[in-house]
């Protein structure tokens, strides 16, 4: 539990960048959903689906502009994204 902990707290702002964009995402795209007249599953799979598309949009660029990819960045990616897809799960669902 404590090694969860410290990979939280240690996160940099590219990290943390990752983790909004994709929660942001799964959450606008949630509500719209909602807004559209979706069921339950069809918010939740389309909350996670654009959540995630975001950030492998997101490591694309980082690829292709910079260094290359992290596997951080991608578990940022995949934490935001859940983390958002369960947000909307709660408020809209």
């Amino acid at each position: 539990m404590r090694s969860i902990f410290d990979w939280f707290t240690c996160w940099g702002k590219d990290k943390v960048l990752h983790f909004v964009l994709s929660f942001l995402v799964a959450v606008i795209a949630g509500c719209v959903c909602k807004l559209c007249g979706g069921d339950r599953f069809g918010i939740l799979a389309a909350s996670w689906f654009f959540g995630f598309l975001a950030g492998v949009g997101k490591e694309i660029w980082d690829d292709w502009k910079c260094d290359g990819s992290d596997s951080a960045d991608w578990a940022a990616d995949v934490v935001g994204t859940t983390f958002g897809s369960l947000v909307v799960f709660i408020l809209v669902c």
